[in-house]
């Protein structure tokens, strides 16, 4: 019996909300056999989207959907309905923040016109001058806590500090007649004055482009959004309200070149995919240009230098004991605070809500997270787990932006379905606490430098302490893009090599040694292919050479990205090729024993999406030659399609250039992949691929327990089917729907 014991969930800031499938010509599956020990517990997911948060309930409530994804419900009408309706279910989850965001790009745009959030301080008064508290009751109802610094109550970096938190809370106190007199000195301080009850600057009106969303988390927005412009007009700015849905609010502040002043501000949201439990990380990806480089607001981020450095300290895990954190952590929240950027307003509380005749996992942070497809399944009257059967769900966004592994859609409304719901890693997020299970990986073993205040929960993870971690000279920490072979620890320390470097530091952290099972090499792709040695060996290569200037792929944005990696990264051997063992160095570490192990399961970008060798050539062979790109800021630069696997004109592209590779039974990057492929298992790979593509029309195959069997960009839908081969056992994540 699968009884799922009552989660407190708290939701995310996501992007999606699934509706019914439309079912076009798609061909039900067969009925599911009497007995299924393996894969998942449904046959089918269909996704599709619903605009309506409102229809979203009405459709559950009929049983014309099962399920609502992702974008928790926020409107506390609906939030009554659903407590009230006997068939339906619910979880609540925080970790959906809405936010205030700035332009900060200036002093001055391109035009000449004055950028007033380009000033910290001007930016740091809108923490007084908005009413949290208010904010939350008048719009939401109550269904959220008010956030002012980087973390919600609900998580352990509150728990942790809460003093520093409840200090940050009391100084920046609804009050907003200091917010008012900041930004008036202010702005007179930049050369603007106040004609008439508005802001002039060279004799013209300031005007504040204000984009407003109107498919966020209602009843919030536009209505809360309305409520800020207000505070703006109420101290001098006359403002602009550009009242926009997803995709053309994304279009502006996401893409458009910051100096342009095609927009001051933007109402967003931002959703966290499974619990942090520590984000010290957070400070430096979200407020400096070095992490998020290919978006183009981030390039225009000045933050003070001290708080880069205290930033960069807390990335890298650069302190000794959880007192030095503490310290360093309180300086960052308030010169956070000083820097703001954007100023974070709500935790919302939101509601997840299915059909009670349904079960699912649920996560504190994400609402529909990590374990979706492992546990979703349908229960009798007795709450006994039921085989097979299709799921139908509703989200207000499908099919965002284009899918690719690399460099794809960051839209969380695609990456509840391609990241969560379309591949597996090597170790499992568990919502509830925020720990990992081995997931691909057998075991683990840790081992930290003396001091370090790092502790283990599981037992599947070893840890131990060393006096002194060196990189092994074996170990690989570096990519030539000319030659194609991976530079070596001993050929950066030593003097007589091409590849010295008198800087280079061998000391790390941490050693962690990851072991995979002795079948590892019998798992399954959607194509028909299995899992190999070449896929860790390719997603390793393509993490360097895309930053390489040298490299036929290489793309600009992916140089911050990858000097932040090496800057703790100290080396990675593969001990043994079968089974697998990959030993990791690194002067970055974490905590927790579990979050320190380095599985380096084939994932690439910056959401470590997975993806086979073949996959990821045939994109590569099209960067190549310039028809398409992986990243949308060098897609925008080349002008090309920004590749997408699943749809649209970069089919035939691909298509091309997978037919070039079955002619030549191509291996990418030869000089070392081919030490772990031959020419025959090219050839295998190449034409599973091709049969694939032939039978569902795409090239999107991983190893996870539901396969991608169509998607319709017109219709918006979504079509996941079992995959039947899947290895798993069905009731292996059955513990995650049990409480702590």
């Amino acid at each position: 019996m699968l009884k799922k014991a009552i989660l407190t969930i708290v939701a995310v800031v996501a992007i999606v909300v699934v509706v019914v499938l439309v079912r076009g010509d798609v061909e039900d599956p067969p009925p599911p056999p009497d007995v299924r020990t393996t894969g998942p517990w449904g046959d089918r997911i269909l996704i599709s989207q619903e605009l309506s948060e409102a229809a979203g309930v009405a459709r559950l409530e009929a049983a014309d959907i099962d399920i609502w994804w992702m974008l928790s419900v926020t409107d506390p009408q609906l939030y009554d309905r659903i407590m009230d309706y006997e068939d339906l279910r619910h979880e609540f989850s925080y970790g959906h923040f809405t936010e205030l965001m700035f332009n900060v790009a200036g002093p001055y745009f391109y035009d000449g016109s004055l950028n007033p959030f380009h000033d910290a301080e001007i930016r740091e008064a809108f923490n007084w001058l908005i009413d949290r508290d208010y904010f939350i009751g008048d719009f939401l109802g109550g269904m959220g806590r008010p956030i002012y610094a980087l973390d919600g109550r609900e998580f352990p970096e509150y728990a942790r500090y809460p003093d520093v938190f409840e200090a940050i809370e009391d100084y920046y106190e609804h009050d907003p007649d200091r917010a008012r007199e900041i930004i008036h000195n202010r702005m007179e301080a930049l050369g603007a004055e106040l004609v008439d009850g508005t802001w002039h600057y060279d004799g013209d009106e300031i005007k504040i482009r204000f984009i407003i969303r109107t498919d966020l988390y209602p009843p919030l927005y536009p209505e809360g959004g309305d409520y800020i412009a207000g505070l703006m007009e109420w101290v001098g700015l006359n403002v602009e309200r550009m009242l926009l849905p997803f995709e053309p609010a994304v279009d502006i502040w996401r893409r458009d070149d910051p100096f342009l002043g095609t927009y001051h501000a933007v109402t967003g949201g931002w959703r966290m995919e499974m619990i942090h439990r520590d984000k010290g990380y957070r400070f430096y990806t979200s407020d400096t240009r070095f992490v998020r480089s290919t978006w183009p607001r981030w390039l225009t981020l000045e933050p003070p230098e001290e708080y880069v450095e205290i930033a960069r300290r807390l990335y890298d895990r650069d302190y000794d004991s959880m007192e030095e954190r503490e310290q360093l952590f309180e300086e960052a929240l308030w010169m956070r605070m000083e820097f703001s950027p954007q100023i974070v307003i709500a935790d919302i509380a939101g509601v997840n809500p299915w059909r009670a005749n349904l079960d699912v996992r649920t996560d504190l942070s994400a609402g529909f997270g990590w374990g979706v497809p492992q546990t979703l399944h349908f229960v009798d009257e007795d709450g006994d787990a039921r085989i097979g059967g299709t799921v139908e769900g509703a989200q207000y966004v499908v099919l965002a932006e284009p899918w690719n592994p690399v460099d794809g859609t960051a839209a969380a409304a695609d990456l509840l379905v391609f990241r969560e719901m379309l591949q597996e890693r090597g170790l499992m997020p568990d919502g509830r606490d925020g720990l990992v299970h081995p997931w691909r990986i057998e075991r683990a073993e840790v081992t930290v430098r003396e001091g370090l205040p790092v502790v283990k929960t599981h037992d599947w993870v070893s840890l131990d302490f060393a006096a002194d971690i060196q990189a092994h000279p074996d170990a690989w920490v570096d990519w030539d893009a000319v030659e194609q072979r991976f530079i070596t620890v001993g050929e950066r320390m030593d003097p007589g090599s091409p590849y010295y470097d008198e800087d280079f530091d061998p000391d790390a952290n941490v050693r962690s040694v990851a072991y995979y099972p002795d079948d590892l090499y019998q798992v399954p792709m959607h194509d028909g292919s299995t899992l190999s040695l070449a896929d860790f060996i390719m997603a390793m290569i393509v993490r360097f050479d895309r930053a390489k200037p040298d490299s036929v792929i290489y793309d600009e944005g992916e140089v911050s990205r990858l000097e932040t990696f090496m800057g703790t990264f100290r080396g990675v051997r593969i001990l043994s090729e079968d089974p697998l063992v990959i030993e990791s160095y690194s002067k970055a570490w974490d905590l927790d024993a579990e979050m320190n192990v380095s599985t380096w399961f084939p994932a690439y970008g910056g959401y470590n999406q997975f993806a086979p060798w073949h996959v990821i050539t045939i994109g590569k062979k099209a960067e190549t030659v310039g028809a398409l790109a992986w990243g949308r800021d060098k897609s925008t630069k080349l002008n090309v399609d920004w590749m997408d696997y699943t749809m649209g004109p970069s089919l035939p592209i691909l298509r091309t250039h997978l037919h070039a590779a079955i002619g030549a039974s191509y291996i990418p990057y030869e000089p070392t992949m081919g030490q772990y492929l031959t020419a025959a298992e090219a050839a295998a790979r190449y034409a599973n691929l091709r049969e694939w593509d032939q039978e569902k029309g795409h090239f999107w195959t991983t190893t996870a327990p539901f396969y991608l069997a169509n998607v319709s960009p017109t219709l918006r839908t979504i079509d996941l089917r079992r995959f039947e081969d899947h290895p798993d056992p069905i009731d292996r994540w059955v513990f995650l729907l049990e409480d702590l």
